[in-house]
């Protein structure tokens, strides 16, 4: 099941100076004006305490949501909970049928090869978003086959996009036949590398072979021996040689068993660019956890820089 939440539930945010560079890189000359967005470093944040959750979606035999976190003024987290129910019941067909095409020209699609994102969740914000959150939205993604790239990523496991663009820039990345099934026409611009500056060390200034429709390019730091994906891992996802998502990465199994792991979470660094494009509060650390006392899932970006 897909959720696409009404579009007045998202923060109301300016695209940004960055967005209106990937949108003329998307969209045919005079075909939309974008406000720029000032960088959101030292914005003024009303102050407050405490977690705020955005509208709810199904998943599985539960559902899922998007939540904020904030202490005296200054984010904590940003994630999406999951109730316990929500890991029971999951699609077991490769897609959800949103995202595909023919891509062979045989005249009929392919589930397991000719579709992405398996079965895809667009997630709110909570509303009266904050300046300073440099996030505008968030594609929750289940893979009950994985995807490609295959011996790597083809196993049954979740991607948590924390889209730094509005929809409307992801939208724009069209579907065809090339890479992970993106336009070929739109291949050379998703593959623009990104500056080094704006990439962590480790990760590839560009990887043509990973630009996906309805997405965007996925750079990854697993060494390509690394073997099929275990436990967790980072992603970044570009386009137009920016950054557009950060993503974390995991295996149902390895979310599963935090239910009886020492502690019930797990962390690991985000890695870090020397610098941003848009000035903001960035996380430095991500984390998935189990919480007995609620009953439920939690996958977050945590401990954001001043």
């Amino acid at each position: 099941m897909r959720f696409v939440p009404p579009l007045r539930s998202l923060p109301s945010l300016g695209t940004g100076l960055t967005s209106a560079a990937l949108l003329l890189a998307l969209l045919p000359a005079a075909a939309l004006t974008v406000p720029a967005r000032q960088p959101v470093a030292g914005a003024a944040v009303v102050e407050g305490t405490g977690t705020r959750y955005g509208p709810a979606a199904r998943l599985g035999d539960g559902r899922i949501r998007v939540f904020t976190d904030y202490a005296g003024g200054r984010p904590r987290s940003v994630g999406v909970v999951l109730t316990a129910s929500a890991l029971a019941g999951l699609p077991t067909a490769p897609t959800d049928g949103e995202h595909c095409v023919d891509a062979d020209g045989d005249g009929r699609v392919h589930p397991s090869h000719e579709c992405v994102g398996g079965h895809g969740l667009e997630l709110a914000l909570p509303s009266g978003g904050r300046p300073d959150l440099p996030f505008r939205w968030v594609l929750f993604n289940w893979n009950p086959e994985g995807h490609q790239p295959h011996g790597r990523y083809d196993v049954p496991h979740f991607d948590v996009h924390f889209y730094l663009v509005p929809r409307e820039v992801r939208d724009r990345i069209r579907l065809g036949r090339c890479a992970l099934l993106i336009d070929c026409a739109q291949l050379p611009t998703a593959a623009a590398p990104v500056p080094a500056d704006h990439l962590p060390p480790g990760y590839p200034p560009s990887s043509p072979e990973t630009a996906e429709g309805a997405m965007g390019e996925h750079l990854d730091s697993r060494p390509p021996d690394s073997g099929a994906l275990s436990g967790h891992t980072f992603i970044y996802g570009a386009y137009a040689g920016e950054i557009i998502f950060m993503e974390p990465m995991l295996t149902k199994a390895f979310l599963e068993g935090l239910r009886t792991a020492p502690g019930h979470h797990a962390c690991a660094p985000v890695p870090q660019p020397r610098s941003w494009q848009v000035p903001g509060r960035y996380p430095t650390r991500y984390c998935m956890a189990y919480r007995p006392g609620h009953g439920d899932y939690t996958v977050t970006l945590t401990g954001f820089t001043p």
